[in-house]
């Protein structure tokens, strides 16, 4: 994943920007007189932010994002049945005043909402950096041709954290002090091929750097008003932020051939004045002159303040609305988030801000749909790696020894021994990934912030300061029990869109489940799988396909709760929705199938998704050529769902029970949104 310019005019233009404000204005004044304990903080001085918009009264991180992305709809001739992609990129899952959702994925959620029956829906998150990691993976699918359009939205309501840090802030020094600066906001972008258009991204490229990742930690409190807290260690996150932001832009610029001054504006991600100010600072010290003006960075934080993920379109809409953005203007926009991740893009203005500001819509139409063929490079598995499935017997403590076994594993104990495994037998040094993608649901902590695939970058080695390649970026996934299907496919995109060389996307789970509650648990257990291009071109990945199966019924799925300090997980039992998807198993499968022209009597084998054991006897008995033809997962104790980690395993005891060279596997994915998933693998 070495940094490059992208081939001119073969990538993604923004068609059009929706953005979703709450009506509450409240500005930083009544902020600091809400603090319990009264501070001697400049922090209007310090941070430009005057006022934000907050919400929570009636409306909340999902209502955000689907308003954000009605907006941006429409204001395009593209319509939702067109989307070809559809990610949700938010870092907020909190829906309602007592919970956030873990299952259903938001993506699912939004696609129903929107009417993008068509799309391919998963969640990205990535702290702030997750709109423009979503962006890249989108522009790097279009680039290939994989996809024509794709809408990635989020919905940030993230001023509770502000509220809680009102609550608990000791003085001026206090981690905490960095929730006041938030401010809620949806943003929605959708993109489509640039075709031979003035307009377009010339360059997307983001960096993990790992080691980073705990200057800024966001998950529930442990306090009894509960609630969601954000620890920052304020100066270093700046420090390095800006330091590898910086290099990653010269990086990027000399790549291109560019300097800052080839530029018109620069969007850097809106955390503070003074912090926009060190850049600008940092920037000309390092290009060795003044090559960059402060007068010509966009500074939305006044009335904005921090919004997250959503910081750059809204600043784009918000400029191209009073001026400082015109038609035809270039624009560099700078990334940084927790984790530590910085990135860089750039992009040239085609008429977006003269709609933006007129409110008229876009006149592009749909490009085609790519007819669906075999990958001719397919992309192996080079190697699985997994830990022994435990059931989940009670809440994850952090404590005990560091092994991947017993009810007191951790999130980062269960990614160690899979990795480990998994480079172990493909003979690959964690220097040697570019690519890394957590696609876990329930982790240690609950951690809303950064993305475990960061923290597992840089406690595991796999650091985009010292990659083999010179670039590693690491982000999460997730969609329920299709997460692993979901991440191997964008993996494989990326790894043939030329964007990675070596991917490890990796499971774990630890579901921190109420006492008593009803229904088979998710396994505690990890897996790894590492991706690349097969050189003989004979196995691997070969296609995949998904598409949403039914509604997702409102009462059914997980959501993070908290009762005096103490958060849990409350899910609904997983037998029914297993019920009700296995059924349309087989249609997904023969779908699948069709696409890619191959009978399904020269299947060897369908690795399926956990499924309840009379559910799986059914689907044997009835399916025909394919249902004798189901691979039994490895067991877990007191039945539980293997979830994310079925595929790998799955695949694994195939290749390992006799299956040949050559010979078909079909691999199939569910979640309790009522999606499914399946792929062709080669042995």
């Amino acid at each position: 994943m070495n940094i490059q310019a992208a081939p001119a005019g073969a990538g993604s233009v923004i068609d059009s920007i929706g953005v979703a404000l709450p009506d509450r204005v409240m500005t930083t004044r009544e902020v600091l007189d809400g603090c319990r304990r009264r501070l001697a903080l400049p922090l209007e001085q310090t941070t430009g932010i005057v006022s934000r918009r907050v919400a929570g009264d009636v409306e909340y991180a999902l209502d955000l994002a689907t308003r954000a992305a009605e907006d941006c709809v429409s204001r395009s001739s593209i319509g939702p049945a067109d989307v070809d992609l559809l990610i949700s990129a938010s870092i907020s899952r909190v829906d309602s005043p007592d919970r956030s959702t873990y299952e259903p994925s938001a993506a699912t959620q939004l696609r129903h909402r929107l009417g993008c029956e068509r799309a391919w829906a998963f969640d990205v998150t990535n702290a702030c950096a997750g709109q423009f990691t979503g962006i890249y993976v989108a522009d790097a699918l279009i680039r290939a041709g994989e996809i024509g359009s794709a809408l990635i939205v989020s919905g940030e309501y993230i001023s509770h954290l502000m509220r809680t840090a009102q609550l608990e802030i000791a003085d001026e020094l206090d981690a905490r002090v960095a929730c006041l600066t938030l401010g809620d906001a949806g943003a929605a972008v959708l993109l489509t091929r640039a075709d031979d258009g003035p307009g377009g991204f010339d360059h997307i490229g983001i960096r993990t750097v790992g080691r980073y990742h705990n200057l800024c930690v966001a998950g529930p409190t442990d306090q009894p008003h509960g609630g969601v807290i954000m620890k920052t260690d304020m100066m270093g996150l700046a420090a390095v932020g800006i330091r590898e932001m910086v290099k990653h832009t010269q990086q990027a610029l000399a790549a291109m051939g560019l300097s800052p001054t080839d530029f018109d504006r620069f969007i850097p991600h809106q955390t503070s004045t003074l912090a926009i100010q060190a850049a600008v600072r940092r920037t000309n010290k390092v290009f060795g002159g003044v090559v960059l003006d402060e007068r010509d960075v966009i500074n939305n934080l006044p009335r904005r303040g921090n919004t997250a993920t959503t910081t750059h379109p809204v600043a784009l809409r918000d400029a191209s609305r009073d001026g400082r953005i015109r038609t035809g203007d270039r624009v560099l926009f700078e990334v940084a988030a927790s984790g530590v991740n910085v990135g860089t893009a750039a992009y040239r203005l085609d008429g977006l801000p003269d709609r933006l500001a007129r409110g008229t819509r876009s006149t592009r139409t749909a490009p085609p749909r790519p007819r669906p063929a075999p990958w001719p490079d397919p992309v192996r598995a080079v190697a699985i790696g997994r830990t022994e499935p435990e059931p989940a017997s009670g809440p994850a403590t952090g404590a005990g020894p560091a092994t991947a076994t017993g009810p007191d594993v951790t999130t980062l104990q269960l990614i160690r021994a899979a990795t480990d495994d998994c480079l172990r037998r493909a003979g690959v040094r964690a220097s040697g990934v570019d690519l890394l993608i957590h696609v876990g649901v329930y982790r240690t902590g609950m951690i809303a912030e950064p993305a475990i695939a960061a923290i597992a970058a840089g406690e595991l080695g796999f650091d985009g300061s010292t990659a083999a390649t010179g670039e590693l970026l690491a982000f999460d996934v997730t969609n329920g029990a299709l997460g692993m299907l979901d991440g191997c496919r964008i993996a494989a995109e990326l790894i043939r869109a030329g964007k990675a060389d070596t991917a490890v996307v990796v499971a774990s789970e630890v579901e921190q489940r109420e006492p008593g509650a009803a229904g088979p648990a998710v396994a505690r257990c990890g897996s790894a799988v590492l991706l690349r291009l097969d050189p003989d071109r004979a196995s691997g990945f070969l296609g995949f396909h998904s598409r949403s199966v039914a509604t997702p019924a409102a009462d059914r799925g997980a959501w993070v709760m908290q009762d005096g300090g103490h958060s849990f997980i409350r899910a609904t039992d997983r037998v029914e929705p297993a019920a009700a998807y296995a059924e349309h198993l087989p249609v997904v499968v023969a779908e699948l199938l069709d696409r890619l022209r191959v009978r399904p009597d020269a299947i060897r084998a369908v690795v399926p998704p956990w499924l309840p054991p009379p559910v799986e006897r059914r689907l044997r008995d009835t399916w025909p050529v394919l249902g004798p033809r189901l691979a039994t997962l490895p067991p877990a104790r007191d039945g539980a769902d293997l979830f994310t980690s079925a595929l790998p395993m799955g695949l694994r005891a195939v290749s390992a029970g006799g299956a040949s060279p050559g010979e078909l596997v079909v691999v199939v994915g569910a979640s309790t949104g009522m999606e499914i998933g399946a792929a062709l693998y080669r042995i």
